[in-house]
């Protein structure tokens, strides 16, 4: 598997490539984020083990996405969201090469898709501080019916290290049928209400609410900055300019990869490449 996962790797940075040219041509900022900045920072590149890459743009450059991509993409390269493909449930946008075909199997329903690149909207929240908190107990509330909504198909029952809480909610999707009495088509909708409440231009603090690390991923605006290039393999890419308090506070002492058994992996049960016959 570590070949053709390095090969996977290789193919997510040319997707990658292709991404920034157009962010280039089109003025559209973007931040690295999670283990994409943490790779940058601490292995100037992809983290050994890691399967994707996830990419931040402000809500204003996000919203501009889908009409670009559309413009721009080969029939190669896909763009997902919620908004321009009925069949795409996710919230977040995912730019897709389908050379390489993934068969992962880290959620409840085996699942078929593509090399990706995951690219969230960084959104603003209240500038108040008790707003703030109570913003952020609605918008994940929200998450957590979403979530219940689509939970055969999108949440990874496999993921290491959950909190107790997560677990207790794991535990009730898979013993009822909750997601048999929700819409995800309008718990996407009302979510895309709650986080773009507040304009990006005039909050102070920014979230990626839809990543994995929720609202670990709120930081002041100044902690992203007009952005910073780091050395990703054979290229520069752009993360936040104080990329020192996004890994602290998301991995603690970052610059310490994790022991084996602690690495998250995505369930990757196949990764097969154009011309394989398995």
């Amino acid at each position: 598997m570590s070949d053709k996962l390095r090969e996977l790797q290789l193919t997510e940075l040319r997707l990658f490539k292709k991404f920034d040219e157009i962010c280039r041509q089109y003025g559209i900022t973007y931040y690295a984020l999670g283990g994409t900045l943490l790779g940058a920072v601490r292995h100037k590149g992809f983290i050994p083990w890691d399967d994707d890459m996830d990419i931040g743009v402000p809500r204003p450059d996000y919203d501009r996405l889908s009409a670009i991509f559309s413009k721009e993409l080969d029939n190669t390269i896909h763009f997902h969201d919620f908004h321009s493909d009925p069949q795409y449930i996710r919230y977040f946008g995912r730019l897709e090469d389908t050379s390489i075909k993934i068969i992962r199997h880290d959620n409840m329903k085996e699942e078929h898709s593509f090399a990706w690149i995951d690219i969230f909207p960084l959104d603003g929240m209240p500038n108040n501080m008790i707003l703030r908190t109570i913003w952020k107990l609605y918008v994940l509330f929200l998450r957590m019916i979403y979530r219940f909504s689509c939970f055969d198909t999108l949440v990874n029952v496999n993921k290491k290290n959950r909190p107790w809480y997560e677990k207790a909610l794991i535990f009730v999707g898979r013993h009822f049928s909750i997601q048999t009495l929700l819409n995800t088509e309008d718990c996407l909708n009302k979510l895309e209400k709650a986080l773009t409440k507040f304009p990006y231009e005039q909050s102070n603090y920014l979230v990626n609410a839809m990543g994995a690390y929720k609202f670990k991923e709120m930081f002041h605006k100044k902690v992203y900055g007009e952005g910073s290039l780091y050395a990703f393999e054979d290229i520069e890419i752009c993360g936040p300019v104080d990329f020192d308090t996004v890994c602290r506070q998301l991995y603690g002492d970052y610059m310490q990869p994790p022991a084996e058994e602690e690495r998250n992996h995505h369930g990757l049960k196949a990764i097969i490449m154009n011309g394989d016959s398995d």
